[in-house]
């Protein structure tokens, strides 16, 4: 009787290592520096999209100087100006684009789930709702450059193209809604948490100005086109007075030496980027004489 007990004992230990090996087989193939949806705050890849899309050296070298600031006239080289440029330099910015929106699309997606399994912080659904703003930016910014866009990508299949007509109309509604979902009221962030905001510091007040803002704007770009929905879209958006009209409500961010998408855009050393002379008498003057004896009396 005694030896089957210990039979049954040691069988039971062995049964029982078995399991905690097979438990410990599998923690093999967990990253042990990656965390889990649990773990991950949805304003941490608000913070992401905030600041990447601010662009690194090398993004907006390529974006922002051979591109906009030549075609511009506002440097004394050529570029997209003069038809030298580079497929390669629309490629890095689709894909750093589209890592903005990833980010930001991920904010919604795991504040909203959050939201259902009872792990929101207080402050969570007004993440999500500047999380919708910043990504109506970066969709604006993305179907202003590259015309068609995916209304509703970044969910793991390929997705349709919308037209640009389709983007804006579902950009106009985004904003309105958003607004209406932020409660401005709500308080009790940390300082380590606000400053994640790296624009507003979570200030809901200054957010809903933004996205106020940012509707007008997209109404005017559609004056000409769609001169009705323009209309009634930069009425709604004035009508509640919450707006940028100062300086001190205009989105910025503090720039700092480096590589990453705080960096300055126009800091590199090896791109000297002289100024044109179309831009230096604008700024200048034209040798004493002033603009508006230049031009035509109305």
């Amino acid at each position: 009787m005694k030896k089957n007990t210990i039979k049954i004992l040691l069988f039971s230990a062995a049964i029982g290592f078995f399991v905690s090996s097979c438990n410990d087989f599998d923690d093999i193939n967990k990253d042990p520096n990656a965390a889990s949806a649990e773990q991950v705050m949805p304003e941490y890849f608000l913070n992401n999209a905030l600041v990447n899309a601010q662009m690194n050296p090398d993004t907006a070298e390529r974006s922002f100087v051979l591109y906009w600031k030549t075609a511009g006239r506002q440097q004394y080289t050529t570029g997209i100006s003069g038809g030298t440029y580079s497929d390669d330099w629309s490629t890095v910015y689709w894909n750093d684009l589209s890592n903005w929106l990833k980010s930001v699309n991920l904010a919604i997606t795991i504040g909203q789930e959050k939201t259902a399994n009872g792990t929101a912080t207080n402050y969570n659904n007004n993440v999500i709702q500047v999380s919708r703003i910043w990504r109506a930016y970066l969709m604006s910014e993305l179907t202003d450059n590259f015309g068609s866009a995916p209304i509703d990508g970044f969910k793991g299949v390929n997705p349709e193209f919308n037209s640009q007509k389709d983007v804006y109309y579902f950009l106009l509604a985004e904003l309105k809604d958003a607004v209406t979902k932020i409660d401005p009221s709500i308080t009790g962030m940390t300082s380590k948490t606000k400053n994640v905001d790296i624009a507003y510091g979570m200030d809901w007040d200054k957010w809903v100005k933004y996205a106020n803002s940012m509707r007008m704007r997209l109404a005017m770009r559609l004056s000409e086109v769609d001169p009705g929905k323009a209309k009634s879209e930069f009425e709604d958006a004035v009508k509640g007075n919450k707006f940028i009209a100062t300086s001190g409500d205009n989105f910025a961010v503090v720039e700092k030496d480096g590589w990453d998408g705080l960096t300055g855009v126009m800091s590199r050393s090896w791109n000297s980027q002289i100024l044109s002379e179309t831009s230096n008498n604008l700024m200048l003057g034209l040798g004493g004489v002033k603009s508006q004896d230049q031009l035509p009396s109305y």
